[in-house]
C-alpha cells in the first residue's frame, strides 16, 4: 500500500473511532448464550436501610414463590425474583454494626474503627471494569437523601467503593441528569443529540465502504464484520428511540431545603428511579445503584412513619410500623421493577430481561441483627434464560451475603472470583450454592 493510501487509511480508522462510545449499546441484543444462559447487560443495584422485620420470609407452595404481607407489593415480579434467606452480614460488633454493614455489604471490607471506609472495591465497581466498555459513564451512583440527617457525610451514608476509595450517591436527581446527558435537558434536545449520533453513524458507514476498497481482500473481512455491528448499532439506537428514551424524565426545581425535607423522600425516590432507568434505557451507562436513605437514616416519611424516625422504628418501634416501613420499601423495589419492565424492545423483551437487579440491605434489622439479611436477585435475562433460577426461595445456612455477590459476578462473567474483600473465610468464598440454574 502506498504512504497516500496508508494515510487515508489511518484518516479513516480515525473517523470511525467516532463510533466508539456507542459500542456499549450493540453487544447484548443479540450476545449468545453462554454455559447454558444469557449474561446479563445492566446490573442496577438497590438498597434499602435496616433490612426486614422478623417474619418477613416467604414460602414456597406447590412450587410457587408466596410472598407474604412484607414482600407483597412485589406480588407482579415473583415469577422473576429469586429470593435469599439466612445469608449472614459482614457484621462482627467490633466496631458498630451500622457502619461494619454499610461498609462491608457490596465490598466484604472489614474495618477497625467507627470511621473507617472500605478498602476495597465493591462488587458492582468490579462488574462495571468488567463491561462498562466505552460507555460514556462508567458507573452512576444514586442516592435518596443520603447525605442528609443523621448520618450524612458518614462510612453508614456510602455503600459503593472504587478502587480510589468511597464513591458517595449523588442525591440530587436534576444534578445526576446533567451528568447523563450534558446540557441536552429538554426532550427535543435529546432527540437533537440522538440525530447528530445516528448522522455520525452514517458518515462512519460510508467511509467504511471506502476504507474497505483501500484495503484489500485479505482485510474485507474484518470491515465486514464492523458494518455488521454499525448496522446492528443503528437498529439498537432505533430501538431506544421507542422505548422513549428522550422523554421518560422531567426535570424539577428543588432547592437545598426541598432536597432534605423528609416530605419530599417518596418525589426523590421516584426521580432517582427515572434517572436510574433512564440512564440504563439509553445506554450512557451500564452500572447504576440507587441507595435508598443510610443506614443510620431517621426519615419520616409521609403516609408510611410520619411520627416517628425511620431508624428509631427499626430499632424499638411496634411491629406493624416495622411492616409499614418494609411494604413502602418494598413498593419501592417494585416500582423500579415495574419501570424496567415497562422499557419494551421490539423483539417484545424489555429492560428488565437486560438488567440484574440485586436488592439487598446492610443488617436483618434495624436493631443490629445480623441475619437473616434479605437479598433479593430479579431480572437479567428472559424467564428460564438467565443465569438464576427465579420464581424460588433459597434459604441458606451459614453463608455470608458476598457468596450472592459473587455469584452475580459470574453471571456476568467474572467466573475468576471466589471471594470479596477481606471476607475469605469458607462460609464467603465462592458462589452461592443452589442460586444458580445452571451451576453445579
Amino acid at each position: 500500500m502506498s504512504p497516500l493510501s496508508r494515510r487515508a487509511l489511518l484518516s479513516h480508522l480515525a473517523r470511525l473511532s467516532a463510533a466508539s462510545a456507542f459500542a456499549p449499546l450493540l453487544d447484548v441484543a443479540a450476545a449468545p448464550a453462554e454455559r447454558g444462559f444469557t449474561p446479563p447487560r445492566n446490573l442496577l443495584v438497590l438498597f434499602h436501610p435496616n433490612g426486614f422485620e422478623q417474619g418477613w420470609k416467604p414460602a414456597m407452595t406447590d412450587g410457587a414463590l408466596s410472598l407474604g404481607p412484607t414482600l407483597a407489593p412485589l406480588e407482579a415480579f415473583k415469577a422473576r425474583l429469586l429470593v435469599t434467606y439466612g445469608l449472614k452480614a459482614g457484621i462482627r460488633h467490633e466496631v458498630q454494626a451500622h457502619t461494619e454493614g454499610m461498609t462491608s455489604m457490596l465490598t466484604g471490607a472489614l474495618i477497625q474503627k467507627a470511621d473507617a471506609y472500605a478498602a476495597h472495591p465493591s462488587f458492582d465497581q468490579l462488574v462495571a471494569e468488567k463491561i462498562a466498555g466505552a460507555s460514556p459513564l462508567p458507573s452512576l451512583e444514586l442516592g435518596v437523601q443520603t447525605q442528609v440527617g443523621f448520618g450524612a457525610g458518614s462510612n453508614a451514608a456510602v455503600m459503593t467503593y472504587s478502587r480510589a476509595g468511597k464513591l458517595p450517591p449523588q442525591d440530587d436527581p436534576n444534578a445526576a441528569f446533567m451528568r447523563l446527558f450534558g446540557k441536552a435537558a429538554t426532550p427535543s434536545e435529546l432527540m437533537q443529540a440522538r440525530a447528530r449520533r445516528q448522522s455520525v453513524l452514517d458518515l462512519v458507514r460510508a467511509d467504511l465502504a471506502k476504507v474497505r476498497a483501500l484495503a484489500g481482500a485479505e482485510a474485507a473481512s474484518k470491515f465486514d464484520a464492523h458494518a455488521a455491528g454499525l448496522r446492528a448499532l443503528e437498529t439498537r439506537l432505533d430501538a431506544l428511540s421507542r422505548v422513549r428514551c428522550d422523554g421518560a424524565y422531567q426535570r424539577h426545581a428543588l432547592n437545598d431545603w426541598q432536597l432534605g425535607a423528609s416530605e419530599r423522600f417518596p418525589l426523590l425516590a421516584e426521580l432517582q428511579a427515572e434517572v436510574a432507568v433512564l440512564a440504563l434505557t439509553c445506554g450512557v451507562t451500564r452500572v447504576v445503584s440507587l441507595q435508598l436513605a443510610n443506614s443510620l437514616s431517621d426519615r419520616r416519611i409521609p403516609g408510611v412513619n410520619p411520627n416517628v424516625g425511620l431508624h428509631t422504628v427499626m430499632h424499638s418501634g411496634t411491629r406493624a410500623e416495622k411492616l409499614a416501613i418494609n411494604r413502602y420499601f418494598a413498593g419501592l423495589g417494585a416500582s423500579v421493577l415495574s419501570k424496567l419492565a415497562a422499557a419494551q424492545r421490539d423483539d417484545g423483551s424489555s429492560l428488565l430481561d437486560e438488567t440484574l437487579v440485586v436488592w439487598g440491605s446492610e443488617m436483618a434489622i434495624g436493631n443490629h441483627l445480623n441475619d437473616p439479611v434479605p437479598f433479593i436477585v430479579a431480572g437479567g435475562a428472559r424467564p428460564g434464560e438467565g443465569y438464576f433460577h427465579q420464581g424460588r426461595l433459597l434459604e441458606v445456612e451459614h453463608q455470608r451475603t458476598t457468596r450472592l455477590l459473587i455469584s452475580a459476578m459470574h453471571a456476568f462473567g467474572l467466573t475468576g472470583t471466589t471471594a470479596l474483600g477481606d471476607l475469605k473465610d469458607d462460609l464467603s468464598r465462592g458462589p452461592l450454592p443452589g442460586a444458580s440454574r445452571v451451576a453445579p
